[in-house]
C-alpha cells in the first residue's frame, strides 16, 4: 500500500470539501469515507507521500475556514495488514467474478390453501465465485 492520509471531519460538508481540495491539489485517490457517530466523517485517501502530505495539508487548510476540521494523520509506509483493516471498499475492489455458474432447480408450490392443481416450476439460479487477488500498486 502507497502513503496513508486520514482527515476527520465534522459533517459531510466537511468531508466533501476536503475530498475535492485533497483531489485537485495532488495526485491522489480518495479510498474510502467512514461515518462516525456524532457526524464525525473520515476521509482516507492514498497515494505517494509527497502527494499524500500536500493533499491532506490542503484539506487541514479548507476544512479550518469552515471550522469543521478535528483530525489528520499521515501515515508514510502503513503495514499491509493495515488495508484489511481501513478498507470497506477491500472486498467491492479485490473480489472478482471468476466464472458463473447457471443450473436448473425445480421447485413445488404447494397450493392447498389455493386449491389450485401443482405446477412443477424450474427457475434459473445463478451462483457466482469470487476470489480474493492482492492488489499490487
Amino acid at each position: 500500500m502507497r502513503a496513508l492520509g486520514m482527515i476527520e471531519t465534522k459533517g459531510l460538508v466537511g468531508a466533501i470539501l476536503a475530498a475535492d481540495v485533497a483531489s485537485k491539489t495532488a495526485n491522489v485517490e480518495i479510498l474510502n469515507k467512514h461515518f462516525i457517530s456524532a457526524g464525525i466523517v473520515t476521509l482516507e485517501i492514498t497515494g505517494d507521500i509527497g502527494a499524500v502530505n500536500v493533499a491532506i495539508e490542503a484539506a487541514v487548510a479548507a476544512t479550518e475556514k469552515l471550522n469543521v476540521f478535528m483530525s489528520s494523520n499521515v501515515i508514510a509506509r502503513p503495514s499491509d495488514s493495515i488495508e484489511n483493516l481501513i478498507s470497506d471498499n477491500f472486498k467491492k475492489n479485490h473480489l472478482k467474478i471468476t466464472k458463473k455458474i447457471e443450473k436448473p432447480i425445480e421447485k413445488e408450490i404447494k397450493t392447498d390453501e389455493v386449491k389450485i392443481e401443482p405446477k412443477e416450476i424450474k427457475t434459473k439460479e445463478t451462483i457466482v465465485e469470487k476470489k480474493i487477488i492482492k492488489n499490487k500498486k
